[in-house]
């Protein structure tokens, strides 16, 4: 992959995303369709989110994919993914709780704690757009050192993490409206979403050095 000529905006990754996709649309649709599949199931969801950022990784660096690939790759991150899975949802539920709880505290002062909780559910929000990607591109597997990065990434970059935020919703609406995208949505998220975390590692390993 020639990464390093890609740069790091958003804008231009995600028009990237979309050629490494219909690349490989064929693979990519049936594995989109498989994860869909298993987001239906619950129990496969997160596994099957993970391999797809892993087949993303491989499509991105010039490797082949394919659903018997996807299916290795399942099986191989099938209790990490729901480790990171896990934290996500475990975080998440904390925090829109306390936004809850502390929002109908009335007038007292405790009520604007409720702002602060909120923002701190954006800024989490935000940060998972890394965490799948993360899980494919790091080599530390532990869930919250991802969880740690993920976050060190929306802050370093939050120009870009607002503005792939962005595009994931547009898109992600734009397939409600013409539902025939929805076959590729997940593999274009899971490159788009790889691809921009992988580039912004490298700008800022490039700076650090």
């Amino acid at each position: 992959m020639r990464s390093r000529e890609w740069g790091t905006h958003p804008l231009t990754l995600a028009w990237r995303a979309a050629t490494v996709v219909y690349e490989d649309l064929f693979p990519f649709v049936g594995m989109s369709l498989l994860v869909w599949a298993s987001i239906v199931a619950i129990i496969p969801a997160f596994p099957a989110l993970v391999a797809l950022h892993e087949m993303a990784r491989l499509a991105l660096e010039g490797y082949g994919v394919s659903v018997q690939r996807w299916w290795a790759a399942m099986r191989e991150y099938f209790f990490r993914a729901w480790r990171v899975g896990l934290l996500t949802l475990g975080v998440g539920a904390v925090l829109v709780a306390n936004v809850l709880f502390y929002g109908r505290q009335g007038q007292s002062p405790w009520h604007y704690v409720s702002v602060f909780w909120l923002w701190l559910s954006i800024l989490w929000g935000l940060s998972t757009l890394y965490l799948a990607p993360l899980t494919v591109l790091q080599e530390e597997p532990r869930a919250w050192r991802l969880a740690r990065n993920a976050l060190y990434l929306t802050l370093a970059r939050p120009f870009h993490t607002l503005v792939a935020a962005g595009i994931v919703l547009f898109t992600g609406v734009l397939s409600l409206v013409f539902p025939v995208l929805l076959l590729a949505w997940p593999a274009y998220v899971a490159v788009y979403t790889t691809l921009l975390a992988r580039q912004l590692i490298l700008a800022i390993q490039r700076r650090a050095q």
